[in-house]
Parts: structure tokens; C-alpha cells; sequence
């Protein structure tokens, strides 16, 4: 793990994320596949064990439309759409 990152930050970005795919109704292997991620990696950032990459947040905005500030911030507990901001 990288020394920006803390390991709360990371769990808190795992909630977040968790909150995103619990919002699509999609399985971790649907989501992480929609992200094109792998089974093993999406597992690994939903739960807070690897920090996330850039691409994650451009997946995450391309497809599902998720704010990226929200993403890192998340003052809310529901996910927030770009467009909402």
C-alpha cells in the first residue's frame, strides 16, 4: 500500500464502492466484469485491501455515472451521480 492512502481511506473508498454495486443490484463478478476488472481486484478494493487506480474512477464514471469527488470524499452514503453535483 502506498503511504498517501491510509488504510481508512482505502475501507472507506470499499464502502463506498460496495454502496455503488448494491445500487446496481449487480453481483461483485457482474461489477467488477462491467468495470473490466477482474473477480479477484474488485474484491480486493471493495474491502479495502488495494488502493484504487485512476482508470477505476474513469470505469466507474463511464459506466454507471458515479461522481468521482464523491468517490473519494463521500460525504453521503448514497452514491452520487456526476450530474447531480
Amino acid at each position: 500500500m502506498s503511504k498517501i492512502a491510509t488504510c481508512e481511506d482505502n475501507a472507506a473508498f470499499g464502502r463506498r464502492l460496495m454502496a455503488v454495486r448494491a445500487s446496481t443490484g449487480l453481483s461483485q463478478s457482474a461489477f467488477a466484469d462491467a468495470l473490466g476488472l477482474s473477480l479477484r481486484a474488485y474484491a480486493n478494493y471493495e474491502r479495502g485491501e488495494r488502493e484504487a487506480p485512476v482508470a477505476l474512477f474513469r470505469a466507474l464514471f463511464e459506466q454507471f455515472g458515479i461522481d468521482p469527488v464523491w468517490m473519494l470524499s463521500g460525504a453521503d452514503e448514497k452514491p452520487q451521480k456526476a450530474a447531480a453535483r
